[in-house]
């Protein structure tokens, strides 16, 4: 099934290399983009001016990360520190990896007074002006994956072996959620009752917080490295093959429940957001497309888009109003969705 509208573009352009990973700020302004030569760019969200651009790494960026105020940025890439820029692009603080050779993960907690970065096997947490506050002992292998709770009083750590869980409140006690496999991808869902995982073993596996108790879902024909939940912590979609996979947690679900199978991509899901005011929903595809979805409305996608690539990352204006997508080609796009 096609959708018959397509998305109209309030800009595009062309970056130049690889678009690796891609955010908007709280506030809908900014735009920032990491890219496969090392650069960092800055984009006035309504225009698609350029705001700034720095060599932030000397490889790939791996992660970029804008504070919930929206006055810093957050990278990491292939070298032994993070960075601390402003949001004109000036570098404020190296943060060290602490003997790693690439910072792999940057996160801000929800508040914005804690910075995480992990680096191999260990987490390091900062306070908002780089200051060092705990590094974590080594993790049983390379950290793959980075979630805060909702609060901002826990973060989740994934890894092969299972999920940490750090506390950063009173009282509070460290967990670890066990798992006989290599996680890839950790989302935890906005009510923080639920942590879900994609696995190397093409499953999803999950934990209820409250109970401990936990559930797989299985049958994937590719890695389930994309997950997304939707504002109610009602519906997480997974990538994992070309049809989008979407569970439904309301009341006793998913065990036992078929889930939703968005069906149209013609290649594989790689990107997945969930729009933060609306039940909408993007997935961008290897074969460049753009799709979204109301799943709980009917499960044929309603606007569509392309770009030139692979769509390598998906970013929504926290109004609803505008769609961000790069690939891997260098393209940026956004469109306008209300």
């Amino acid at each position: 099934m096609v959708a018959k509208t397509e998305l109209r573009a309030r800009f595009r352009l062309e970056t130049g290399d690889y678009v690796a990973a891609l955010t908007v700020s709280r506030d809908g302004r900014l735009c920032v983009a990491g890219l496969g030569d090392g650069r960092v760019l800055g984009l006035d969200l309504s225009s698609g001016k350029e705001l700034f651009s720095t060599v932030a790494h000397p490889g790939v960026v791996l992660g970029v990360a804008l504070s919930p105020a929206g006055d810093s940025v957050a990278t990491c890439g292939q070298e032994e520190a993070a960075k601390l820029w402003t949001t004109q692009g000036k570098l404020l603080r190296e943060l060290p990896s602490g003997g790693a050779a690439w910072v792999e993960h940057v996160a801000w907690a929800p508040r914005g007074e804690r910075l995480a970065t992990a680096a191999g096997k260990k987490v390091r947490v900062w306070t908002s002006d780089g200051e060092p506050i705990v590094e974590t002992e080594a993790l049983a292998s390379t950290i793959t994956g980075l979630a805060w709770r909702a609060d901002g009083n826990a973060l989740a750590a994934t890894c092969y072996g299972g999920v940490d869980i750090l506390p950063f409140t009173p009282g509070m006690k460290a967990r670890h959620l066990a798992w006989k496999g290599s996680l890839i991808s950790v989302a935890w869902s906005p009510d923080a009752k639920v942590i879900a995982c994609g696995s190397q073993d093409c499953s999803v596996h999950f934990w209820r917080l409250a109970t401990g108790q936990d559930s797989q879902m299985s049958g994937y024909p590719f890695k389930p490295k994309a997950l997304a939940w939707d504002s109610a912590s009602r519906l997480l979609a997974t990538s994992g093959d070309a049809t989008v996979t979407v569970w439904d947690f309301h009341g006793k679900g998913p065990e036992g429940t078929r889930p939703l199978q968005l069906e149209s991509h013609k290649g594989a899901c790689t990107c997945l957001a969930f729009s933060p005011r609306k039940g909408v929903l993007a997935s961008g595809s290897q074969d460049t497309s753009v799709l979204l979805w109301e799943p709980r409305k009917g499960t044929r996608p309603t606007r569509f888009a392309f770009l030139d690539d692979e769509i390598t990352g998906l970013a929504w204006h926290p109004e609803h109003h505008t769609l961000v997508a790069g690939d891997a080609s260098g393209t940026l796009c956004a469109w306008e969705v209300a």
